[in-house]
């Protein structure tokens, strides 16, 4: 995943100039993001992290259609403000995409425009601004779910909002929460039953896979021309007798081999070898014999490559099941808190001095008035 600050104006790279009397140093512009997309074109993720002043309207609704046709993965995040044209580019990313920290502040106003000349060209701005103030509002309702009416309303009361106003309205999915420093508690669970099971099942599964792969197991899978398996039988290797193997499932089946097997009732019956042809020239012994390599065929011998093709291959791709789980596994059991470290090799007092006692302390305390109101005595 890429992450992008989106900090900077939303403006058009000529207007630039405009914001450096502000302080900033750029512009966030469909320039900006079209090349972004350009350098990274095998990245799917990206995640822009807003903290933007808001800016252009159509450079943003220009920015805002690129983003939702890039065909990528889109986050946006909240970081601190998030004003005017900024929350329409929140709203490109899919709502389960769309995240605030709990002290953002988000405003949504009206379009706002700076214009003079005549009553004409008043009104004709006018105009076009209300056009843009509806494309806005329009891309509001599609993407919080809201009612349109209720939406125009908060905008013309133009505040600032809230993380928990953006939540309920639908601009964001989820409020982020704080993660540091914290400690579990006793009766927290780095990791729920139901997790692990799956995982322990995935892993037994997987393992079993593995084993079969490399002949650890008893079963020998038999397959057709093409590598399917046809059936399978108790045995370590390719032995068949008949009357004795045992096998599964039922069937007559042709092996790669050419040998036809019939099995019922879970027991290997008979046994038949590939035909040999009508004897002609090329028979046996004869000058179109293609027997060679201690007796293994060419046909049969190009057979064995192109199983050990498909064995490596599927070698390959259990492998990378394995990579893969394990850094699940890795991710699921591991936990970040630390457990702090003794000081002066002493254990540690959790009881400060000035809280209550506790039933333990009590009664070592009577015990040892009592001992020494006895001793006194005596």
């Amino acid at each position: 995943m890429i992450e992008i600050k989106l900090h900077n104006p939303v403006a058009n790279e000529a207007n630039a100039w405009l914001y450096w009397w502000d302080g900033y140093e750029g512009v966030f512009s469909l320039e900006f993001v079209q090349k972004l997309f350009d350098d990274h074109p095998d990245e799917k993720d990206f995640k822009f992290n807003i903290h933007c002043p808001g800016g252009e309207v159509e450079e943003g609704l220009a920015i805002y259609d690129c983003i939702r046709t890039s065909g990528r993965n889109i986050y946006m995040n909240i970081e601190g403000s998030c004003h005017s044209m900024a929350v329409t580019l929140l709203l490109a990313a899919p709502k389960e995409n769309r995240t605030a920290n709990p002290n953002c502040l988000a405003l949504i106003h009206q379009v706002q425009g700076y214009v003079g000349g005549s009553v004409e060209d008043i009104e004709r701005a006018a105009e076009e601004a209300r056009m843009l103030q509806n494309k806005i509002l329009d891309i509001y309702a599609d993407r919080t779910g809201k009612d349109r009416g209720e939406l125009e309303a908060i905008m013309n009361e133009q505040k600032e909002r809230t993380a928990e106003e953006l939540l309920a309205w639908g601009f964001i999915s989820r409020i982020n929460a704080y993660n540091t420093n914290l400690k579990p508690q006793k009766n927290q669970r780095l990791m729920s039953k139901e997790v692990k099971k799956n995982l322990k099942q995935r892993a037994s599964e997987f393992l079993n896979s593995l084993l079969g792969a490399v002949g650890v197991v008893t079963n020998y899978e038999f397959t057709d021309p093409d590598g399917n398996v046809l059936f399978e039988t108790e045995e370590e290797t390719d032995a068949l007798v008949e009357g004795e193997t045992k096998a599964s499932p039922d069937g007559v089946f042709t092996i790669a081999d050419g040998r036809t097997v019939t099995i019922e009732g879970g027991v290997v019956t008979k046994v038949e070898d590939a035909s040999s042809g009508d004897g002609g020239e090329g028979g046996e012994g004869g000058e179109g014999d293609d027997t060679n390599l201690d007796g293994a065929t060419v046909e049969e011998l190009q057979q064995e490559v192109t199983n050990l093709r498909a064995e490596n291959a599927s070698l390959k791709e259990k492998l990378s099941t394995s990579a893969e789980l394990i850094k699940e596994l890795r991710s699921n059991v591991k936990s970040n808190y630390q457990v702090p470290a003794r000081q002066n090799g002493t254990k540690r007092n959790t009881r400060t001095q000035t809280g209550p006692k506790s039933s333990k302390d009590i009664k070592e305390e009577i015990r040892a008035n009592r001992k020494k109101n006895g001793q006194q005595a005596e």
